[in-house]
């Protein structure tokens, strides 16, 4: 919910006034145009001067830092976005900072000294520290002062900064769930290129066409790589035959609920089959290798798999995830910037991180880089598309954004609980897939750990 502030009031306050009088002013002209004139003939007095308008409020030169990646594409991204931003907030500078290893770390340690910059980049999983720290301020007055449309914004992507009726972060990228697909590999097992809207059925079919064992059953061709243990698909996966890894009440987790299981199964057994790549005991036969048919992966994966194509000689594209036959659940991430809540300049910190999610701006921070558009307005734009090579099928990369699922366990969990599920859930699988325990009573460790951190 948008705050009402006192300036606004004040503006709204001014602007009623301006209208009755305007609309008195045209009442009385109409009025005196149907009486009889003056008998003298003598002419009205027109000399009432219209008030002038007010000159702009100047204010005061404003340096404002950005802390982020050291990287020049991201600074440029940051610098295109910012000559957006000084339209409105002429009065304002620019100066990026880089923030070694880790920015978000890097930003909570110069927060506890009080010298972490105004604006600092966050990965999704970040929104929630920053907020139990106090260290990220709330965005709604901003969204508002700069006309942030919110239901032009991916709903999935959007609640990664919602909590407890505020926004704490703009997010800047749309890293939502494809498949990537060696067409080369296909094609020498007689399979054509799958279309969107394949089914779960068809995808494992294909899937076990293509894979290779040797003598001892070792597979030296996979059908697929899962990229199993990111936490959005782990979540994405959880859903897909109908349950759900959190109790929507309680707020504690249910990754061993008997339906949450069967989504989970429906991966890991094509994993312990050996038809799918083992994240958790890697092997040398990977996409990179041109021996997967298959790649779960998002955008920024696309620069690296042109680069093994064009290393190894092989063709690829990429098609949408199969529909699973329950729920279709699309594992979906971001990044983006926060304002820092102690900022000496914090309504141009708050502005400038709200504007991200206004189109001239997010498409100016997304032209320099490999960013996939979360807004809706942008997502027919060719500006972000034939990245890295033209003719792909680059629609994927936005389609079925209501199926978007992102790590919402790091929203709505305290921090300390949801850093701990990937560590966990990787052990439960490490486990399962080596024999040494059910994947019910795997899971179940995930849920007790995990829960008694939840108050």
């Amino acid at each position: 919910m948008h705050t009402i502030t006192r300036k606004s009031l004040l503006i709204a306050f001014i602007t009623i006034i301006a209208f009755t009088l305007a609309a008195c002013s045209s009442g009385n002209n109409n009025k005196s145009n149907e009486m009889t004139p003056p008998a003298n003939d003598e002419p009205k007095n027109n000399d009432t001067k219209e008030p002038e308008a007010e000159p702009p409020v100047k204010k005061d030169p404003v340096e404002l830092t950005v802390g982020s990646f050291g990287s020049e594409s991201e600074k440029k991204s940051v610098e295109d976005w910012f000559v957006v931003y000084q339209k409105t907030h002429p009065h304002v500078t620019l100066k990026y900072i880089t923030l070694e290893g880790d920015p978000a770390s890097t930003a909570m340690s110069m927060a506890a000294s009080g010298n972490m910059p105004d604006v600092v980049w966050l990965s999704d999983g970040h929104v929630r520290t920053f907020y139990e720290q106090g260290i990220a301020a709330p965005l709604n007055d901003a969204f508002e002062r700069m006309g942030v449309d919110l239901n032009d914004v991916n709903p999935a992507m959007i609640s990664y900064g919602a909590i407890d009726g505020n926004y704490y972060f703009a997010p800047r990228d749309l890293s939502h769930m494809i498949v990537f697909v060696n067409k080369t590999l296909l094609e020498q097992e007689g399979i054509p290129m799958p279309t969107d809207g394949w089914t779960w059925d068809q995808f494992v079919d294909i899937v076990k066409q293509v894979t290779k064992k040797n003598e001892v059953g070792e597979t030296i061709q996979y059908g697929v790589d899962f990229q199993f243990n990111w936490l959005p698909n782990y979540i994405a996966f959880a859903q897909a035959a109908g349950g759900d890894y959190l109790n929507r009440e309680t707020m504690k987790l249910q990754f061993s609920d008997p339906k949450v299981i069967e989504g989970l199964s429906m991966y890991s057994d094509l994993i312990k089959e050996g038809y799918a790549f083992n994240p958790f005991t890697p092997s040398p036969n990977s996409f990179a290798e041109g021996k997967v048919a298959f790649l779960y992966g998002v955008r920024p994966h696309a620069n690296s798999v042109n680069d093994w194509s064009k290393a190894i000689n092989f063709q690829w594209d990429l098609v949408t995830l199969p529909r699973t036959p329950v729920k279709y659940a699309v594992g979906s991430g971001t990044s983006g910037y926060a304002a820092n809540a102690k900022s000496k300049h914090l309504e141009e910190a708050t502005d400038f991180v709200a504007s991200l999610l206004t189109p001239e701006a997010h498409k100016a921070f997304g032209l320099a880089g490999n960013a996939v558009p979360l807004l809706k307005s942008l997502t027919e734009d060719p500006y972000w598309r034939n990245i890295p090579e033209t003719g792909k099928n680059d629609d994927a990369y936005v389609a079925h954004p209501e199926s978007d699922v992102g790590r919402d366990t790091d929203i709505l969990l305290p921090a300390e609980a949801g850093w701990k599920i990937v560590g966990l859930l990787n052990d439960a699988f490490t486990k399962y897939l080596n024999g040494q325990s059910s994947l019910e009573d795997a899971l179940k460790v995930v849920d007790e750990q995990v829960n008694a951190l939840i108050k």
